[in-house]
């Protein structure tokens, strides 16, 4: 089965134009009129204005902890939100609405969680990290729901609907078993990704909308299918949310343009993840060594 679509050709230097100019375009969208910072600070404020009841803290980039009056406490991730909002700015006060709706909805059914909306969500293992590190500071000793996908990486598992992303704990009932969850959640995820592409020749760069990007490491039939075609072993790198890069493990030129390419996306945006390299060998992906 094809689940994404391939366009080869074009030069090298066509493949990292196009590269150079995602980073370019994603910066301004992300930048004009508000960075993902300041528009945290701005939706704390508006969230605060909505319900004077409750009590907004900024706890990180795009990461509130919203203490209602009852005494629930949660944190909220404001991903998809800042989303909606990079794609029209003039929305701002239509998507704070939406979001404040959804909290009073899911406060009157005590955070029911839409099993058909767990995702899974893959971090660098310091991300998990510093975000416990962050509760522990703030007196919270609950852990996220989270397991091992290699040495570098993690899977934490997230509810994805329409207003925002949260990430699950350790303490909720999710209604599955630990050992059916990655299953369940990669289903949700091919269900929900709009269209896969690929693009480029010697560096392939993916795309499937922008947020789940790295995810799509977790869907096996798309590297043991045979659909992707490099010089060697299939080589990746996930420097971004958005972003996802392959190349072969015999391609000399293509592994260091993949680096490169890799250490810029860390190093420029708010997503930044890891400029590790992994290789695809025996159905796992492994840390690439050369």
């Amino acid at each position: 089965m094809r689940i994404f679509s391939v366009q080869l050709g074009g030069s090298v230097q066509h493949v990292l134009r196009l590269l150079f100019c995602v980073v370019v375009v994603c910066g301004v969208a992300r930048a004009q009129p508000l960075n993902s910072q300041a528009f945290t600070e701005e939706f704390a404020q508006a969230v605060t204005t909505a319900r004077p009841s409750a009590t907004v803290t900024v706890k990180g980039d795009l990461a509130l902890s919203i203490k209602e009056a009852s005494g629930l406490e949660r944190t909220l991730f404001l991903t998809n939100a800042y989303r909606e909002y990079a794609l029209d700015p003039k929305r701002f006060s239509e998507i704070v609405k939406g979001f404040v709706a959804a909290m009073s909805q899911s406060g009157a059914a005590q955070g029911k969680l839409d099993r058909s909306r767990i995702v899974p969500v893959i971090k660098d293992r310091q991300w998990l990290v510093e975000l416990h590190d962050m509760l522990r500071k703030d007196g919270k000793s609950q852990e996220h729901l989270s397991e091992n996908f290699n040495n570098e990486l993690v899977i934490v598992y997230a509810e994805d609907d329409p207003t925002r992303m949260r990430y699950l704990t350790t303490s909720e009932d999710i209604g599955v078993d630990r050992q059916e969850l990655r299953a369940l959640a990669v289903e949700n995820l091919k269900r929900i990704l709009p269209k896969i592409e690929m693009r480029g020749d010697r560096v392939l760069l993916v795309s499937a909308g922008g947020d789940y990007e790295p995810s799509l490491l977790l869907i096996d039939e798309i590297w043991s299918g045979g659909q992707v075609k490099v010089n060697g072993d299939i080589v990746v790198a996930v420097p971004a949310r958005d972003v996802l890069l392959i190349t072969g493990s015999r391609d000399r030129t293509g592994l260091k343009q993949v680096r490169e390419l890799a250490a810029k996306f860390v190093a420029q945006g708010p997503y930044g993840l890891t400029d590790t390299l992994f290789v695809y060998r025996n159905g796992r992906f492994t840390k690439f060594g050369r």
